[in-house]
């Protein structure tokens, strides 16, 4: 059967309205690295200094110095695009289209059998192993193992969405045993055993695209149309936050009560957690896009990666 979606990878989102936040940010932006016209970078991760970026084509960039500079570094075997990334100590992973999944081995990224041939857009590492990868048409892939087998929860998307069609899954967060999943029609899926079980904590309209968490049970989510949810409770519970912003908002970074979101054709400040923003007019957030943030812990400043292969550093 054709199935039939209005929205799937968050980059392909093209009609898009201005913002309209009421008070401009004075930010600025350090431009850390710049491709061709035709680059594309889709996810970006950081542990400690170390910095990893992916995108069109397999490429793979790292930084050794908490983003300041970036390298050309070893890719996999493929020339599809890597849309997800994630680092924790010695443990790489990427992800990308066709359901290619690579895993770091130390000097060479060793291709993983997925068992799908659908778009995988992001990866997240969890203790012991615990490996969680979400995609298109409601892909969700579980290991256990450190990526060495995958196995896929059986979810009745009917019963939890009254609908036929499953929804693309763009974000995946990991917190011990917890995972937190979310995507198309405003989902947020939980489970508390590493994937063995899953329960719907939040549905809507929009599509949800990336969130982030700063560590104290405190996140935000961000999504279609200018979206943002609010939990104070690790994602149990989440609350709509109104702006005036129709902005596709893609990524989203947190860190204590600061938070940066970007994406087509703007990007967005907060330092109450979420509740109030301020857009940041710098660069080119206005004209182009930006599908990831994320900052070193050294540095603490948010890191922009999207188009024309292009990583900005925000002093917001």
């Amino acid at each position: 059967m054709l199935k039939v979606k209005k929205h799937f990878a968050a980059v392909l989102l093209l009609l898009v309205l201005p913002a309209t936040f009421a008070v401009a940010a004075a930010g600025d932006a350090a431009l850390r690295h710049k491709g061709t016209a035709h680059d594309a970078l889709f996810d970006i991760a950081f542990d400690g200094s170390f910095g990893i970026a992916v995108g069109g084509g397999g490429t793979v960039l790292t930084s050794a110095d908490s983003g300041l500079t970036w390298q050309q570094d070893e890719r996999p075997d493929t020339s599809l695009s890597l849309l997800g990334v994630a680092v924790e100590g010695n443990r790489r992973f990427a992800v990308g289209q066709s359901g290619r999944i690579f895993r770091f081995d130390g000097r060479l990224w060793e291709p993983l059998q997925s068992g799908t041939e659908e778009r995988l857009l992001r990866v997240g590492l969890g203790e012991n192993g615990l490996v969680v990868v979400v995609g298109g048409f409601g892909t969700i892939l579980v290991s256990q193992n450190n990526g060495a087998t995958w196995a896929s929860p059986s979810i009745d998307w009917m019963t939890l969405l009254d609908d036929f069609l499953e929804p693309h899954l763009y974000a995946v967060h990991i917190s011990g045993s917890r995972i937190l999943i979310a995507g198309e029609f405003g989902l947020v899926l939980r489970s508390e055993d590493r994937g063995a079980s899953w329960s719907v904590m939040h549905r809507g309209e929009e599509s949800i695209f990336d969130m982030a968490f700063n560590g104290a049970g405190d996140g935000v989510a961000v999504g279609q149309n200018g979206l943002v949810l609010s939990t104070r409770d690790g994602g149990r519970t989440w609350r709509r936050l109104e702006t005036s912003s129709q902005t596709n908002l893609l990524g989203v970074w947190m860190s204590g009560q600061r938070v940066f979101s970007a994406g087509i054709r703007g990007a967005y400040s907060s330092h109450d957690g979420g509740r109030s923003w301020k857009p940041v007019r710098r660069s080119d957030l206005d004209t182009g896009w930006y599908q990831a943030v994320a900052a070193s812990t050294a540095r603490g400043k948010p890191v922009l990666v999207g188009h024309r292969g292009r990583i900005l550093e925000m002093d917001e």
